[in-house]
């Protein structure tokens, strides 16, 4: 049976991939599109009981530039809501009457809720207690080993290691279990099913035994330098106002050969700006050693699913900054290993590079940046991609540690750049910031790549767009 032109009708395609975690507060979008024989007067969004008028409608699709069909809302979920099942449905108002259109339903569970239980306290050398979160999926034996052989080579003494396999064929964790052998400092789980990275790393954060006062993360196929644990816990401990410490880190091929003597190559290192921060990483997560403590806020993980991936480590270190400073350590603890399978280069879909030699290397490395930019400032539906996948991204993670923190603990400078990033779309003054900022690599200070240009590319795509719906 064909559907009536003449009724309103709508799907939900932007949600996260996930069930929803909640008890500590939260955030997540939902959109998809809506097809109205005339333009709706207004679009209200119902999740459950609560009923609220949606961020954005009427807004053109992909690869469109006329009148489109797209609407969105960022849905917040505060601190202490229960485990439920809510249906969603929009409200469209049109031809004087309003249309209920049922979308499905969205799962809240319980935040510990399939988590495995952490870890018992082992029996190890003298000092805190430091546990190493590992992440693993189909991890190569060859690199595998050497990353097991660079853990058991630490100098501190006080360690275990929990690995959270995400689910591999029955080879490939026989041969995980095989290298960690009977050595107990190692626990191994297995997950049942499929999470992803982001989620495999949240399941080994709760593997954590309660005794270990200082968590660090770990990948399957980097290598660690002997002091790592050393230098970081000592670092840390020594800045008793912060709760994570990173450093810096030497790049390697998959083949071992360096790369780079540092991460920053590319761009420059800053533990200071929240709004840096939040427009892009500056911590990698095996490269920081943080105190148990950052997990009361930092778990559980934010949904994804507004295009753009969701880094662990990237949420960790906005969770950290919020309340304290960041402990940086100005020298490489262990050599990151990029190979044509790690998740880093394979999410960078063919925009990762490799670290440049020489000056003619930097100087190409420059112009393939600029004409990346100028590529996604010649489309429209490139700053749409920036809105959705980045900007959305950014306001969401804002919104979340306004609801865990509290605006009365988040340090005032870092709370004015997360107002003023939120503001971002809806205020000119906090819009002139954002694009003032992207020129802040004329002077050296390159913390973003000027990403922030992209940024308020796409809020002014969705002005456009929105001015254009509304005609």
């Amino acid at each position: 049976m064909q559907p009536d032109p003449a009724q309103p009708r709508a799907e939900l395609t932007l949600r996260p991939p996930d069930p929803i975690r909640v008890g500590a507060g939260t955030a997540f979008h939902l959109g998809g599109t809506l097809d109205a024989p005339a333009p709706p007067g207004s679009v209200r969004l119902r999740l459950g009981s609560g009923v609220r008028e949606v961020d954005a409608h009427s807004m053109p699709p992909e690869r469109s530039y006329g009148a489109g069909t797209l609407w969105w809302s960022l849905v917040e979920v505060p601190a202490g809501t229960a485990p439920a099942a809510p249906d969603v449905a929009l409200e469209v108002a049109v031809d004087g009457g309003v249309e209920e259109l049922a979308l499905g339903r969205v799962e809240l569970v319980a935040g510990e809720d399939g988590q495995p239980e952490p870890a018992p306290e082992p029996e190890v050398g003298r000092g805190p207690l430091i546990a190493i979160c590992m992440a693993t999926f189909e991890p190569a034996p060859d690199r595998l080993s050497v990353q097991l052989d660079s853990i058991r080579a630490q100098s501190w003494e006080s360690w275990i290691c929990v690995i959270s396999d995400d689910c591999s064929s029955p080879q490939a964790f026989a041969e995980l279990e095989r290298q960690v052998g009977d050595d107990p400092r190692f626990v191994v789980s297995r997950s049942p099913e499929r999470l992803g990275f982001l989620r495999n790393f949240e399941r080994a954060l709760c593997m954590a035994p309660r005794a270990a006062g200082l968590i660090s993360l770990a990948d399957q196929d980097d290598r660690w330098h002997p002091d790592k644990l050393d230098a970081l816990a000592t670092a840390l401990l020594a800045a008793p106002g912060s709760l994570l410490a990173y450093s810096d880190v030497r790049i390697a091929g998959g083949d071992g050969t360096v790369l780079s003597d540092t991460y920053f190559f590319e761009r420059r290192n800053n533990p200071d700006s929240m709004a840096s921060m939040l427009i892009t990483n500056n911590v990698t997560g095996a490269a920081s050693l943080f105190r148990r403590e950052l997990l009361e806020t930092a778990l559980p993980f934010p949904p994804g699913g507004t295009g753009q991936e969701l880094y662990h480590d990237h949420w960790l270190a906005l969770c950290a900054m919020a309340t304290g400073p960041l402990t940086y350590l100005d020298r490489p603890t262990h050599d990151y290993v990029r190979h044509d399978e790690s998740v880093t280069v394979t999410e960078a879909e063919g925009h990762w590079v490799a670290p440049p030699g020489g000056r003619l290397g930097v100087a190409g490395l420059r112009l393939r940046r600029a004409a990346r930019r100028l590529r996604l400032a010649s489309r429209s539906p490139g700053w749409r991609t920036a809105y959705i996948g980045r900007y959305l991204l950014i306001r969401q993670l804002g919104t979340i540690l306004l609801l865990r923190i509290g605006r009365e603990r988040i340090h005032p400078r870092h709370l004015a750049d997360i107002d003023r990033l939120l503001a971002a779309e809806r205020s000119p003054r906090a819009a002139a910031w954002l694009l003032a900022r992207s020129f802040r690599p004329w002077i050296g200070r390159n913390d973003t790549l000027a990403r922030e240009r992209a940024v308020f590319g796409g809020i002014l795509w969705r002005k456009l767009a929105g001015r254009r719906g509304r005609a």
